[in-house]
């Protein structure tokens, strides 16, 4: 091993596991866990609770993954292919643990919110915000469904480059010790995980753009967002194609390790300066 891996993923993921931790603090006052809410409500006592709940368990959970992670890379032999599906296997099991924990605390802000204080009496909605355009249009996702469609058919395509047997497991050495059979329920995994993820971009983009805009800075925020999910669906379809096209060996591996942590690193980056950008308006 060579300690250039384990410094690189330091300096990667650290500030990520501290932007997601931290995530509920950075976000408008308006908006809770994907819900809208007062601010006398985000101030309430239950959902300070449950920020710090949720702060708490995404750093333990992120922590103990971050560890495998580094006693991986440690552990692991000098070649280049291992060293690379080590840190794509820990970026996609830190993207599903952050999207599981966000499902579950949104749908329990769904629960919690008919028990707040009542929001106060919103101001009467400015004149044409009620057909304001907020954000790119939906027919933006048919660019993804597209993107889906060339990867099922270029691997189909490929499929006799695919490995008749795929490594699933490694022993304490980090030597491949058993391989499971080549198989289209294996080999389309990332497709079913792409499906799933657009669906719930689309849910999240749909939610935010038929909630109740009351003024013009609430409109522009909402835009905003909604313009960030068509963007980091994108290229989250993207992340999962360049997965699945590695395994057809199509794609160079010097190749697919910079794109998917490049494209993390922006989606969380993009999402970071909208945070930053929606605290500085609330704070004027």
């Amino acid at each position: 091993m060579t300690i250039l891996p384990v410094i690189i993923f330091i300096l990667v993921f650290v500030p990520s596991i501290v932007l997601i931790v931290s995530m509920p603090y950075l976000t408008k006052e308006t908006i809770s866990f994907g819900v809208t809410v007062s601010a006398v409500q985000f101030h309430s006592e239950p959902l300070r609770q449950m920020r710090k709940s949720y702060a708490r368990i995404s750093a333990i959970l992120h922590t103990i993954l971050f560890i495998v992670g580094i006693l991986c890379l440690i552990y692991s032999d000098e070649h280049s292919r291992q060293i690379s599906w080590i840190i794509i296997t820990y970026a996609l099991a830190m993207l599903v643990i952050s999207l599981v924990i966000n499902i579950r605390y949104h749908l329990k802000m769904k629960s919690v919110l008919p028990m707040l204080p009542a929001a106060p009496e919103s101001s009467v909605m400015e004149p044409g915000l009620r057909n304001g355009n907020v954000g790119l249009p939906s027919h933006w996702f048919l660019i993804h469904a597209v993107i889906i469609v060339v990867s099922i058919v270029t691997v189909l395509r490929n499929y006799d480059l695919i490995p008749d047997q795929l490594p699933v497991h490694f022993n304490g050495s980090w030597t491949v010790d058993r391989y499971i059979d080549k198989s289209y329920s294996i080999v389309f995994i990332p497709t079913i995980m792409q499906v799933l993820g657009i669906l719930l971009f689309i849910y999240e983009y749909w939610r935010m753009r038929r909630g109740k805009q009351q003024v013009r800075e609430d409109l522009t925020y909402r835009r905003a967002w909604s313009n960030y999910m068509i963007t980091a669906s994108f290229l989250f379809v993207i992340l999962l194609s360049v997965v699945q096209l590695n395994m057809t060996s199509l794609l160079n591996m010097n190749f697919v390790i910079p794109v998917v942590l490049s494209i993390i690193a922006f989606i969380i980056l993009y999402a970071y300066t909208l945070t930053y950008w929606a605290g500085l308006r609330e704070s004027r």
